[in-house]
């Protein structure tokens, strides 16, 4: 309950949108999606990237918004919740949309280097946007490149303005948080299945002694303040501010799935039953759909709540049902007396949990001696992301991460083994990405010249070669040519030249080719 409060904070909204999030689209979910343990609700990935939405909406009752490119206007006033709940249905109907063409693999193109990368570059942002509140200022936001340095810049000409009470309870939260959860949760785990609720301890705690101290009013200390009671009435969303989302919208639609689905492969593998991918983007595209009539903002999946969830002994989506109960009691009675938390609190539970993120660092090693490849994704995932603003490191990160698949073609393997006869096994796609390196390749290891100082010395008084293609994985026109060419060009060098192509790809070589197999 307490981090779905802090993150509709994390999405410049009033804290009790996180709890109206968590509980409709969990609900909705609980009936369409296939995952028996996976906890929907809100998450830091995409409660940021809505934050970065928010960004466009001139004036906000939360905090003063300047970014760096002007915002749209939409000619009349806009309010936040009005923007997310229209946001929502945008996101929900691009999943169905999506669930409906078969594109559930679309994710598959998110590697787990450039995840890795792309949230802990979101981190970054999500650290830096709690820190005015850690030590109660008021600060502008910004989008665009070079956002955190600005951030920063005006943080530091803010501190001056410190409210020390603020700094002090900020201090002593964050302690109490990391204590908490690195030292008493591991020693009374092994004791109990369930983890103590080390947030909600510190948030009665904190509660009751902003009551007592009335450090609203006596010491300007930032609080919750108010909270509605009971459940808000339902409404059609702004169906006009549709087309000015399209595009944040998809790729929070991308984000949001995939973060599901993969949480929902984990804990199948685990606890050894079957999900249906397609399924699960209908589940979040008409949970989104029929959340967005009340006032919400975009949501995911929680790897913390949905371990806690599968560690409790649930097996059944019925579990979200039981604790959307007690989700809905807080919302309709017990609500109010959260006013008085000072929202210094809500910013420190978010810094602590981002701990898992910035320790994904540690992969960095483990990819350097794995894939050079994955390493240069996971980086520029990452330094794209804290350079730019979330929506456009991500699609860097995308379009980097497809063009390193298109230099991994490239570097495909030609091996060359002599004894009584010589084979060069070539083993990747060959199209009109690779042809080029194929024929240079080709070249290199057939040309005498280059026989003369290297291994491939001994074939140069063999008569026959063998060029083994029965590992090409795909083949085009053009890579047809290409064998064709390092066939005839090769012919006045070999009395025999071979082509070993397997299954009906060497019948339809021979055709395209058209080679007449008696030919020296």
């Amino acid at each position: 309950m307490i981090k779905r409060m802090a993150y509709a904070n994390l999405a410049s909204l009033p804290p009790v949108y996180g709890m109206y999030t968590s509980f409709f689209t969990s609900t909705f979910y609980a009936f369409f999606g296939t995952s028996r343990h996976i906890s929907i609700g809100v998450f830091a990935v995409a409660s940021l990237m809505v934050g970065a939405v928010r960004l466009l909406i001139n004036g906000s009752n939360m905090e003063v918004v300047k970014p760096v490119v002007g915002p749209v206007n939409f000619g009349y006033e806009v309010s936040p919740v009005t923007l997310t709940s229209a946001l929502a249905m945008a996101v929900g109907l691009f999943q169905v949309i999506m669930a409906m063409m078969g594109l559930a693999f679309l994710t598959t193109y998110m590697s787990d280097a450039l995840i890795s990368g792309f949230t802990t570059g979101s981190a970054f942002h999500v650290f830096t946007a709690q820190l005015n509140k850690i030590i109660g200022v008021k600060l502008p936001r910004y989008s665009g490149f070079s956002m955190l340095f600005f951030m920063m810049r005006d943080l530091m000409l803010a501190l001056p303005q410190t409210n020390y009470w603020t700094l002090c309870i900020s201090i002593l939260s964050i302690i109490f948080l990391f204590v908490g959860h690195g030292y008493v949760n591991p020693w009374f785990k092994k004791r109990s299945s369930v983890p103590l609720p080390i947030e909600l301890i510190l948030v009665i705690l904190v509660t009751i002694f902003s009551v007592y101290m009335d450090l609203k009013s006596n010491y300007g200390v930032k609080v919750v303040d108010y909270i509605p009671q009971g459940i808000p009435t339902p409404s059609l969303p702004n169906f006009d501010l549709i087309p000015y989302l399209l595009n944040d919208a998809f790729a929070i639609a991308i984000i949001s799935y995939m973060f599901v689905v993969s949480m929902a492969k984990l804990f199948a593998k685990k606890r050894r039953y079957k999900i249906d991918p397609t399924q699960d983007l209908y589940a979040v595209g008409l949970m989104h759909t029929l959340s967005s009539f009340f006032p919400i903002f975009p949501a995911g999946g929680s790897l913390s709540r949905s371990a806690v969830c599968e560690q409790s002994g649930a097996n059944t989506q019925l579990n979200i049902l039981f604790s959307n109960t007690l989700l809905l009691t807080v919302i309709v009675f017990i609500g109010p007396f959260l006013e008085p938390l000072p929202m210094c609190v809500l910013a420190c539970i978010v810094i602590v949990s981002l701990r898992s993120l910035f320790m994904q660092f540690g992969e960095l090693s483990k990819l350097w001696r794995i894939s050079k490849f994955d390493f240069a994704v996971w980086l520029v995932s990452c330094i794209a992301t804290v350079s730019f603003d979330v929506m456009t490191g991500l699609m860097i990160s995308v379009l980097f991460t497809l063009i390193s698949v298109v230099l991994r073609e490239q570097r495909f393997a030609v091996l060359f083994r002599s004894d009584d006869q010589p084979l060069i096994y070539y083993r990747a796609a060959l199209n009109f990405i690779t042809v080029s390196s194929f024929l240079s390749k080709m070249s290199e290891v057939l040309r005498s010249d280059s026989r003369e100082d290297c291994e491939l010395q001994s074939i140069k008084n063999v008569t026959v070669i063998i060029i083994d293609c029965g590992a090409i994985s795909n083949i085009d026109t053009m890579g047809v040519e290409a064998i064709k060419e390092v066939y005839n060009t090769n012919l006045f060098q070999f009395k025999i030249c071979y082509f070993t192509i397997k299954d009906v790809s060497y019948v339809f070589l021979i055709k395209k080719l058209k080679i007449e197999k008696n030919k020296r």
